[in-house]
This record gives C-alpha cells, sequence and structure tokens, in this order.
C-alpha cells in the first residue's frame, strides 16, 4: 500500500484510498427444502486521484500494486470534472455500534432449524403452500484514507432472514413475502413475528373479492407504503438529481411539498442498523437530519459531490461500493407515526382498499413521483372490516399528490428490512382499476 500512497502523492493534488474484505454465508430453502449453503471471501481496494479539479477513479481486487498503478495511470487520461476536497477527520464522541463478533459465529445448525420452524408452522395450517427461506450473514472490515490525513476503519455485521410464501390453486397465485435485517442476528421472537405476520395474511387472502370502486379510501401497509409511494419520492430527495434539475424539489427548500402531518428524516446513529454509520464513505460524520419537516422540504440527502454541485451542505450521505464511486443514498429512514389506531382507521372506512404489496412496482417516471403497478397482495375494506383479497386490479398516482393531503396516519409503526420504520397511512389521492 505504500508504494500506491507515493504514486498517488506524486500523481495527484490530493487523493484517497478505500479498501474492504468481506466474509459471507448464506443458507436458503426453496420449495421447503433445503437448497444451499454457501461461502464467500471478497476484497477490493479503490481509489481516488484529483487534480486540477480533475478526478480519476479506479479500482482492484488485485493484490499487486504494480498492476494496479498501470491501470489508474491508464485511467487518468480520462477523468471527471469534481472540484471537491476530501474531509480531514472529524472526530466523534458517541460511536453508533455497528458491529458484534457473535452474528456471523452461529452454527449452521441453529440457522437452519430457525429457518425449519417458521416453514413448519406455516406448512401445518398451509400444507399446500410453498416456501421459501433463509438466513445470510457477513461480516466486513472497510478502511478509508486520505491526503488530508484522514483514516477511518469500520468493522460491521449483518444479518439478514427471509421468508417467500407461494400458493397456486387452479389460476390463483398468491404470494407473500417479509423478512428483516440487523448487525445483531435475527432472533426467534423476530422470525416468529415475521411467520405469524405471513400465516395472517395467508388466511385473509384464502377469500377472494370484487374490488372496490375507484375513489376509495386506500390504505397502505409500511410494506405497501414503501414500494408504491416512499421509494419513488426517495429519488426525487436524491442530491445528484436536485443538482442537475431533474428533481421537483430543486430550490424548494422549506417549501409545503406534503400535507403537514408528514415528517419524513434520516438517522444513521441507531445502533446494530445494518444501514447506520458513523462515517458516511467519503469520511464525514454522520447525523440525523429531515427531509421532510410538517409537510416542508428541507433537506435533501447529499455526498461530496452533489452538494458542491447543488451549492449545499453535504449531509454525510455518501455511499459506495469497491466498483463505484461514492454516490449520495439514505441510511435509516422514519416516517413519524401519527394519532390514530389502525383498528380505528379500519373501521372508520365504508368502502376501500388495504395494500401491501404491489407488482412491478418502481414502473412510472420516478423523478417526477410517478408510480403505476398492479397490486399484488391487497385486500378490499367494507363497512369497517377487512373481507378479502382483491385480484386483477392496479395502482396508479404520483407520490407527491398522494401525500398532499392524506386522511390519517397510524400510531403503529413497523420496520422494513430493517432499515425503514413507516406507520399505516391513508389517503383518497391514488387511483384504482380493474
Amino acid at each position: 500500500m505504500e508504494k500506491i500512497k507515493n504514486y498517488l502523492s506524486g500523481k495527484f493534488d490530493q487523493y484517497e484510498i478505500y479498501s474492504s474484505q468481506s466474509n459471507s454465508k448464506s443458507i436458503s430453502f426453496e420449495s421447503n427444502s433445503l437448497k444451499e449453503i454457501s461461502s464467500k471471501q471478497s476484497q477490493g481496494t479503490a481509489i481516488r486521484g484529483i487534480k486540477n479539479s480533475d478526478l480519476t477513479f479506479a479500482s482492484t481486487s488485485s493484490t499487486k500494486a504494480d498492476n494496479f498503478i498501470k491501470v489508474i495511470e491508464e485511467l487518468s487520461g480520462y477523468p471527471i470534472f469534481a472540484p471537491i476536497n476530501f474531509p480531514e477527520l472529524a472526530k466523534k464522541d458517541i460511536q453508533v455500534q455497528l458491529y458484534s463478533s457473535d452474528t456471523y459465529e452461529f452454527p449452521n445448525d441453529y440457522l437452519i432449524d430457525q429457518i425449519k420452524l417458521s416453514r413448519d408452522k406455516i406448512l401445518k395450517l398451509f400444507p399446500d403452500a410453498l416456501c421459501d427461506s433463509g438466513f445470510n450473514l457477513i461480516e466486513s472490515e472497510s478502511k478509508l484514507e486520505n491526503s488530508n490525513g484522514l483514516e477511518i476503519v469500520t468493522k460491521q455485521s449483518y444479518s439478514g432472514f427471509y421468508v417467500s410464501v407461494q400458493i397456486i390453486n387452479n389460476k390463483d397465485m398468491l404470494n407473500i413475502y417479509d423478512g428483516s435485517s440487523s448487525s445483531l442476528i435475527i432472533n426467534k421472537d423476530q422470525i416468529t413475528i415475521i411467520t405469524e405476520k405471513i400465516i395472517k395474511y395467508l388466511k385473509l387472502g384464502q377469500k377472494i373479492v370484487d374490488p372496490p370502486k375507484s375513489g376509495c379510501s386506500v390504505v397502505f401497509t409500511p410494506s405497501g407504503l414503501l414500494q408504491s409511494i416512499i421509494s419513488p419520492l426517495l429519488v426525487s430527495f436524491n442530491g445528484s438529481n436536485i443538482a442537475k434539475n431533474l428533481s421537483k424539489l430543486t430550490n424548494k427548500e422549506n417549501n409545503k411539498i406534503l400535507d403537514e402531518k408528514i415528517c419524513i428524516y434520516d438517522d444513521p446513529s441507531i445502533d446494530y442498523s445494518p444501514a447506520s454509520k458513523n462515517y458516511d464513505d467519503e469520511g464525514v460524520p454522520s447525523q440525523k437530519f429531515d427531509l421532510i419537516k410538517n409537510g416542508k422540504f428541507i433537506s435533501g440527502y447529499y455526498d461530496l459531490k452533489s452538494s458542491k454541485e447543488a451549492k449545499r451542505q453535504t449531509t454525510g450521505s455518501a455511499g459506495r461500493s469497491i466498483n463505484s464511486q461514492p454516490t449520495p443514498t439514505t441510511s435509516n429512514i422514519f416516517m413519524e407515526k401519527g394519532k390514530d389506531k389502525l383498528d380505528n382507521i379500519i373501521k372508520s372506512i365504508d368502502d376501500g382498499i388495504l395494500i401491501d404489496s404491489l407488482l412491478g412496482a418502481g414502473q412510472g417516471n420516478e423523478l417526477s413521483g410517478d408510480f403505476s403497478a398492479n397490486i399484488s397482495l391487497g385486500y378490499r375494506i367494507k363497512n369497517g372490516k377487512l373481507i378479502g383479497r382483491i385480484k386483477n386490479t392496479m395502482l396508479s398516482g404520483n407520490a407527491f399528490d398522494a401525500l398532499s393531503k392524506i386522511n390519517h396516519l397510524s400510531l403503529e409503526t413497523e420496520n422494513i428490512f430493517g432499515t425503514i420504520n413507516l406507520p399505516y397511512l391513508c389517503t383518497n389521492n391514488v387511483e384504482i382499476s380493474s
């Protein structure tokens, strides 16, 4: 590494070296049976060098310095304009917990037993179900250093558990998916919650009913809300899109754009969340910041390059891999809960839909907030009760319009994938068609 540093210091005005190594293993079941137990190791190094505001990026998985230097030399003839300064180290008093030495060490037999317990609970009630499920475990260590004296070593652990259930009955196909992730092992209680939620929706899905007419109230579960509305909304908050004037939010700070009940923030300081961080992947200290406060647009999420282009401050939101340059990324996204219990929200609706998942989510012009997709898992609400599953129904709308006026936000929230915490939300500002 010293040979590479000496080359970079002579070649560029400033430089940065990012290296990472990881161990990962996965256990997967397919159609109720064990399919695979696998493990792998990976490592790599990436550099960015800047001379006269021209940036060169190169990466390698090789450990041979001479070969990497040749690659850097060749790529330096094709720089991109990036008038940024790599940061100095800013020490943080409080460190977020990102690693547990126990996580990766859990034995395969234990993990397989937990998968089987979940599978057997489902098959006991639904013997024709086909369950895909599994664990993914990772431990990694990365090092970031630059010519301004910054040096940060980050060690992280990860565990992910998922269950996907499919029931085929003649021409009807019911698919339900759920899972979670953490820096700690996904424990028995968490797996039980995931399994029971799947069983609940499987029971509701046995009866198929006609969908209501367009214009009805639509309740989104946290999962449905993420797929349909929050995902396209976050595209508009991406600092690169704001800087390039591709987002509807360019120069709209402090303007009211959503219902005043909506508050959304990014918080990288949650202990043992896989999306948390003490520093972003450029070495900028991470901190909580508001995206939306009482319906007003407060800030996008920025890395060094996008913040410079947008003439804003970086939010410490750079994410990267060995093979790609840093880009703006979110950490833990939270939408503040409301005041209404979910049961009371359902009871207040004469005719409507509860949406949990979409098929083909992401279709439409995400930069404008548009979405359009078939409802994969949705239930009709009639006279304040869930009466059965709907089929052959499409949802469409615009994320900004959908949240411009909402009826209810629930007291209850759910953590999706271990990194996104959302309530249930009810609005009339979306379209359904069948």
